[in-house]
């Protein structure tokens, strides 16, 4: 699979998914976004300063070791919901969403998620 697959598979993601406003394949180390969908021009600050939220729940992991591992880091703001999810794949990579709230069914979000990182992870 290459790159194009790549962002074609997201772009399916989101067309498949009510409620998906924008998203984005974000290195989890670097900030670096891989792929984005959604062409809102606010979105685009999103994608990098989202992975800071991640980072954080890192640094201070030790306090949250009773919980077990992060499977989402998800904000309700007043115009949108913007969650953070893991996408199995070396290197770490995250899927930065933008969402309605009340309109997205999260878990199979997830599992579309999962699928993406396996597409990835023969890619490489």
């Amino acid at each position: 699979m290459n790159e194009a697959e790549i962002a074609q598979a997201l772009a399916g993601m989101v067309q498949a998914t009510p409620g998906v406003r924008g998203c984005a394949l974000v290195d989890a180390g670097s900030g670096l976004v891989w792929h984005r969908v959604g062409a809102q021009p606010e979105f685009e600050p999103l994608w990098e300063a989202s992975v800071d939220y991640w980072r954080m729940h890192h640094r201070l992991s030790s306090h949250f070791e009773v919980l077990g591992d992060l499977g989402a880091a998800v904000m309700y703001h007043r115009h949108g919901i913007l969650a953070i999810m893991p996408c199995p794949a070396a290197p770490e990579l995250l899927i930065v969403c933008v969402g309605e709230n009340g309109r997205i069914d999260w878990s199979s979000w997830q599992n579309k998620i999962r699928a993406l990182g396996s597409l990835i992870q023969t890619a490489a």
